[in-house]
């Protein structure tokens, strides 16, 4: 019968290596307060196991079978996970800190849920996720994934610029080291507005509209004197020149305006193909 290297006591230290343990199968049981810290777990087995209490800190597990097995209070601090299965696990108030996964199916709501609270630290955690679901073809979770690593990226240059804690205050003490932590943090609330990071497509369609419909009444200004309300159609014809410009139909010339004005819509024609062409090629590639 193979070694499964469950305890039941309180967990003591474990030695910094450990022989590695092969073919355990623990399906369909109850484990509690099993210490596997350091091991190397291979092929397993634990089918509907309900692990509790239990430590896989900095344990590295290969060919794990956990589908529908449920954690409860469990560290996996610093463990490495290869070809494991977690589909419809569950997991209750366990740690995950600096865990990283390799080709394992998850249930990604699950181990959100779990994540560090810590930004710099969850971010980290979402990128392993992030190659992780690009491994197993998960690319329905890439666009989730990719907003929460975004969130805790904002979240993380926003304490540094406030101090937040020793952490911060510490590693970015500097003026420079703020004045950059700041402009990530511009850099990703623009790319938020605009086109939500890739991910929601309908920001970008309503960022576009919304610039165009600024710039045509910054052009009213200029056109009016000139036209007369009646003759620009009270500002539909200014509207209807930037628009026709931004798509390049030949719009009048009657009915221009500033002409810093017309640089920045023939930008914004490039700018927004190269977007929709992004967006679009996500949308594609993770069908």
């Amino acid at each position: 019968m193979a070694d499964q290297r469950i305890t039941t006591g309180s967990p003591e230290l474990a030695p910094p290596t450990m022989p590695a343990i092969q073919r355990t199968n623990v399906a369909h049981r109850t484990i509690r307060k099993a210490d596997w810290r350091n091991s190397e777990l291979l092929d397993l087995n634990a089918l509907k196991t309900v692990f509790e209490d239990c430590d896989f800190s900095y344990s590295v597990v290969e060919n794990g079978y956990f589908r529908d097995a449920v954690f409860r209070n469990c560290r996996f601090v610093g463990a490495k996970f290869f070809d494991c299965n977690f589909k419809s696990a569950n997991f209750y108030k366990c740690d995950f800190k600096f865990a990283l996964f390799h080709k394992c199916l998850l249930e990604v709501p699950e181990i959100l849920a779990t994540l560090p609270a810590e930004p710099n630290i969850r971010r980290e955690a979402l990128q392993n996720l992030k190659a992780n679901a690009t491994e197993t073809g998960d690319f329905a979770s890439l666009g989730l994934l990719t907003l929460q690593e975004i969130d805790a990226a904002r979240r993380h240059f926003s304490y540094a610029l406030r101090g937040y804690d020793t952490y911060y205050k510490n590693k970015y003490s500097s003026f420079f080291a703020k004045a950059r932590a700041g402009g990530n943090l511009f850099g990703l609330w623009l790319g938020g507005v605009i086109w939500g990071h890739g991910e929601r497509p309908w920001r970008l369609l309503t960022s576009c509209f919304v610039t165009l419909c600024a710039l045509a009444l910054l052009n009213f200004w200029s056109v009016m004197p000139r036209i007369g309300w009646e003759q620009a159609e009270r500002g539909a014809k200014s509207f209807e020149y930037i628009i026709r410009l931004f798509l390049d139909l030949f719009p009048d010339q009657k009915f221009a305006g500033f002409v810093f004005v017309d640089y920045i819509v023939v930008l914004m024609r490039y700018i927004y193909i190269g977007l929709f062409i992004s967006v679009l090629y996500k949308s594609i590639s993770r069908r």
